[in-house]
């Protein structure tokens, strides 16, 4: 070739890999504008599957938006946006895995922390007197080869959230669902929450407040890096869901701008450590109710020509400054009748977000699991000589199935890996032998980051396949 040709192959290149970027930037600017189908073609042109199928999910999860009573929202920095949380007193502590919610007195926690392949997962314990039972992932659906991080349990006790971005969503980080099963004695499949709790951006951090009268998230939709927006939202056992398709509908609804509405509003949920007996703590009470009852008068006088109307909103104004300039003062010299580090924000929007502090970390004894692994990793994997399965009940992990004999680079150095043929006379391949669904379950993702994303576990009974629930 000459170096003229050799010139040419790679100005083409270049220019191959350039409208690759672009059509791949276009696709994510259009996510961001919830113009879906045009994202999809996009995406299409960049050979980017992974953001085809997030169009393609985006599509089908905007006919199922939900339109929750937006009370407040805030920005605040992303080292310490929780503590704003109305949740439990110092219940945030530094665990064995970093943050973890542990209010004083549980009995079970739940915890984000890295698998055995690295990846951060949800874990369980409970407490059993002198130890905390050993660490487990709570179900096959609730891993990825992604991070699922801020286990969250509801003000019911039977709903978990938290946020993934390796399971199916909308991009970035969504906050997911999932209902104890009480009959099964597990938690169900994670629900993807869909529009407009999530977006295109980072969204996690779903919790109730401790009173059950809101829930709260966060997300870093038209934030800065180094912040985010706490949204407060009405408590809703379930939300009714729509179909919203326009594109700047969508995005007006994921806004989740506040409803002017006073009577809806308690903040006594969020300045339950507030004390009565120091001055500047009482001016702050008073005109916090004054603030109150102002918004009321002014919703009760929206009609046109209305004269009180601009007269009520005058006096707001001049409470609303009165109120910053209290909240300053405890920034500026502590909160003096406050608990230790509270600090207050939000209060000219009728709505107070208290900041609390840290507990002191949770250092739990754990029980000791024996390590359950059966199969290793090689430079050069092999296929087990006998594949005949023991009686009783097996669980091992599935890899592929093939219409022809695989060979040694298919299997990315597994040993041994086991093969038969299916009902389907396609070649099935598996790894390990587990007595239990949860040895199973800790070498999931040890399997899906060596190449194999689809890998499942199934379960044997006496040599035949049986439903791994």
């Amino acid at each position: 070739m000459t170096l003229r040709r050799i010139g040419i192959s790679v100005l083409l290149f270049t220019a191959g890999f350039s409208l690759w970027g672009q059509s791949l930037s276009k696709g994510d600017s259009l996510m961001r504008e919830c113009r879906f189908e045009a994202a999809m073609w996009a995406f299409l042109q960049a050979r980017d599957d992974a953001g085809v199928d997030r169009a393609q999910y985006a599509l089908n999860m905007a006919d199922f938006c939900a339109e929750p009573h937006v009370v407040a929202k805030k920005r605040f920095s992303r080292k310490d946006f929780f503590l704003y949380y109305p949740l439990k007193a110092d219940a945030w502590r530094n665990g064995p895995a970093g943050l973890a919610y542990v209010p004083s007195g549980s009995k079970e926690v739940f915890f984000s922390a890295p698998d055995k392949a690295g990846s951060p997962s949800i874990f369980t314990s409970r407490d059993q007197d002198s130890l905390w039972s050993a660490p487990r992932l709570l179900g096959e659906a609730f891993v990825s080869t992604g991070s699922e991080v801020f286990p969250m349990l509801g003000a019911d006790g039977k709903t978990l959230y938290f946020a993934s971005d390796g399971l199916a969503g909308l991009g970035g980080f969504d906050i997911f669902s999932s209902t104890w099963d009480a009959e099964a004695g597990r938690w169900g499949d994670p629900v993807n929450m869909g529009f407009p709790f999530n977006s295109p951006a980072d969204d996690y951090l779903m919790a109730d407040s401790a009173d059950g009268e809101y829930t709260l998230f966060a997300s870093n939709r038209d934030c800065a890096p180094d912040s985010v927006t706490v949204y407060v939202l009405d408590y809703e056992k379930s939300f009714a869901r729509g179909a919203v398709r326009d594109g700047s509908a969508l995005k007006k609804l994921m806004e989740l701008t506040p409803v002017s509405d006073p009577t809806r509003i308690d903040n006594d949920a969020a300045v339950e450590g507030f004390t009565t007996g120091n001055a500047t703590t009482q001016r702050y009470m008073k005109k916090m109710e004054e603030s109150r009852a102002l918004m009321d008068s002014i919703s009760r006088h929206m009609m046109p020509g209305d004269t009180l109307l601009n007269v009520f909103r005058a006096k707001l104004a001049l409470v609303s400054a009165e109120l910053r300039e209290v909240e300053m003062s405890f920034l500026m010299n502590g909160a003096v009748g406050f608990e230790e580090d509270k600090e207050v924000a939000g209060a000219e929007l009728g709505y107070t977000f208290a900041r609390g502090s840290l507990g002191p970390d949770f250092k739990p004894k754990f029980a000791v699991k024996e390590a359950a692994q059966s199969f290793r990793v090689a430079p050069v994997g092999r296929f087990a000589q006998d594949n005949t399965l023991p009686p009783g009940l097996v669980y091992q992990i599935m890899l592929f199935d093939s219409p022809t004999h695989a060979d040694l680079e298919d299997i990315k150095g597994l040993t041994p890996v086991y093969e038969r043929l299916g009902v389907n006379l396609r070649y099935n391949y598996y790894v390990g032998m587990f007595s239990s669904y949860e040895d199973a379950l800790e070498e999931l993702n040890v399997v899906r980051l060596l190449g194999f994303p689809k890998a499942r576990i199934t379960a044997w009974q006496d040599g035949r396949a049986v439903p791994v629930r």
